[in-house]
């Protein structure tokens, strides 16, 4: 473990040109691969040493465990460029070497839910009568759908202490994945709203001070609830094709869209298809429009900035 250490290490102490995003996301790909090679049974200690067969053995060790090409080519391009930057001119210029093909795109099936669907959802459960909890359900879906929140996020918002009107910034510390908090700036006067619409459902919950969207007393047991309210409307795998976790993936589509002003590699069939429609829209400059709405994104779903993993999750990998 502690030679695979050193290699990231590394990679911390490599000097990188280009923007800092890059080289933030550089380092970050290039730690993967030194996980990955650690795990693939190599301990290496330097990037001098690095060779042509550790790259197959991570190509391996990752398509084992079902990882797309397009993330492979990812990691390898970051590894590669590590490895240039220290000297080690010996790795392969292509992939294709190492059973890694191109033309894929990882997590290619986009995911988003219709916003047509989800409006009519909603709509719904704020009309139904006979389920007491509709309206409430139909709040805590809109800020899914809207803010991109988790499931578990968008119930136990505090909207009164943690939601800044006139700043427009909405603070998610309650219900995060692994307990990282974050903060959403700059919200749209349509998330405001879907916020605001939200408050009359607030109730004190069980812990002193702190406000969300669960009926005093119920606690956890609100996501049965949800679930319900779910199936009444729809928003099932099994009715629509869609879950209520599609929410957030249309907010990072909605998201990709605005910054980039071309569809993200899941509305397309293959990566040279998207590649050809981005730069038909951008130019030259769509890599950099890519980038920086991947990062953003990134952010905004509670990580780092240069995850691609998850923002590849949510649109598909562009290269």
């Amino acid at each position: 473990m502690t030679k695979s250490i050193s290699l990231v290490l590394g990679a911390n102490r490599a000097t990188l040109s280009g923007p800092r995003s890059k080289q933030h996301r550089i380092r970050q790909n290039a730690k993967a691969f030194a996980g990955r090679l650690r795990e693939a049974g190599f301990g290496v200690r330097k990037w001098t040493n690095i060779s042509n067969k550790h790259f197959a053995a991570v190509a391996r060790q990752m398509k084992d465990h079902g990882v797309g090409d397009g993330r492979i080519a990812e990691i390898f391009s970051a590894a590669r460029h590590l490895c240039e930057t220290y000297g080690n001119t010996r790795i392969s210029p292509t992939n294709d070497v190492f059973g890694v093909k191109r033309g894929t795109i990882a997590n290619a099936n986009s995911k988003a839910v219709a916003p047509e669907f989800v409006l009519g959802a909603i709509a719904k459960l704020e009309a139904e009568s006979s389920y007491e909890h509709g309206p409430r359900c139909a709040a805590q879906i809109r800020l899914q759908y809207e803010l991109g929140l988790r499931r578990e996020e968008s119930a136990k918002v505090d909207l009164i202490n943690d939601w800044d009107k006139e700043g427009r910034t909405l603070n998610i510390q309650y219900g995060p994945k692994g307990g990282r908090p974050r903060t959403l700036h700059n919200l749209s006067d349509r998330q405001q709203d879907a916020l605001k619409r939200a408050l009359p459902y607030v109730s004190q919950s069980d812990r002193p001070g702190i406000h969300n969207l669960m009926p005093s007393g119920m606690g956890d047991k609100w996501q049965e609830k949800l679930s319900y309210a779910a199936r009444l409307c729809g928003f099932t795998k099994k009715e629509s094709g869609w879950t209520l976790h599609s929410n957030r993936h249309e907010r990072f589509h909605h998201m990709y869209v605005e910054h980039t002003g071309f569809q993200p590699p899941n509305q397309h069939d293959s990566v040279e298809a998207f590649q050809k429609a981005a730069r038909d829209t951008a130019g030259d400059e769509w890599p950099r429009l890519d980038a920086e709405a991947r990062d953003d994104i990134e952010v905004t779903a509670g990580h780092s900035p240069g995850r691609r993993d998850v923002s590849n999750a949510y649109l598909g990998s562009s290269r």
